[in-house]
């Protein structure tokens, strides 16, 4: 279990915008991966294409636009935008602010790092003139409700979704409402979006805040409770197998 943050992850070249790789192979992750992008307005993470790994964008600030050749699609923060293996996808700023970004890949690809996906020119991948999308644009808040979870629990990707490699849930906690983490069989993430959570583990305890990550190993367990009077939100996602 290793506690981690957003903006202290290392740097890879994708567009024009800022973007770090927070969860990675090269820190011991081989299931999954956690990436943070920042774009300022008219930056775009260039479009591009995964072979098995699928894609689980979320927007955290501002907006902008999923973009596939020519076909743009509006997306806005609190919203999930899952990518199926294969499908062309990327993103643009074209809020006029700057935006916050982060995604989540299972299984990890890693030429993603090595600036391989980072195309110009006919480089780019583009959709076939007849290609229907199989992207999915979920407001995270409003996914399926997980029922006997504390707090309010929101499945917005899963298994039972479509996906085949990742799940990602959305996660509210009023005060004084926590959840035992049980040992799972894969790796694991938690992202928190806002408030204030304590976490404990076996032999130490966190104070969690916007932006804090948990990554998790396989049997990695902890408590975790808002003790706060104001709700505490947060992202959790899973690899599958």
């Amino acid at each position: 279990m290793e506690i981690l943050n957003l903006q202290s992850g290392q740097a890879f070249q994708m567009g024009k915008g800022k973007n770090w790789r927070v969860v990675h192979p090269d820190m011991g992750a081989s299931q999954i991966t956690l990436n943070h992008g920042l774009h300022a307005a008219d930056q775009e993470f260039t479009q591009h294409v995964h072979g098995e790994t699928e894609d689980m964008i979320v927007v955290l600030e501002g907006g902008g636009s999923l973009r596939q050749g020519d076909r743009y699609t509006p997306i806005t923060a609190g919203e999930g935008i899952y990518v199926p293996s294969g499908e062309v996808h990327g993103t643009v700023n074209t809020s006029g602010k700057e935006a916050r970004l982060m995604s989540f890949q299972s299984p990890p690809d890693t030429a993603l790092y090595r600036g391989e996906r980072d195309g110009s020119g006919n480089q780019i991948p583009t959709p076939g003139a007849n290609h229907r999308s199989a992207v999915q644009i979920i407001e995270m808040a409003k996914g399926g409700p997980v029922f006997g979870k504390p707090g309010d629990w929101r499945d917005v990707i899963s298994p039972n979704r479509g996906s085949k490699h990742l799940g990602l849930d959305y996660i509210r906690l009023e005060s004084n409402e926590g959840f035992d983490q049980e040992p799972g069989k894969t790796e694991e993430i938690y992202v928190m979006l806002s408030g204030e959570v304590e976490v404990t583990s076996s032999d130490r305890s966190w104070n969690l805040k916007t932006y804090d990550v948990i990554f998790l190993s396989p049997g990695d367990t902890f408590s975790l409770s808002n003790p706060k009077q104001d709700p505490a939100t947060m992202i959790r996602c899973y690899a599958v197998r």
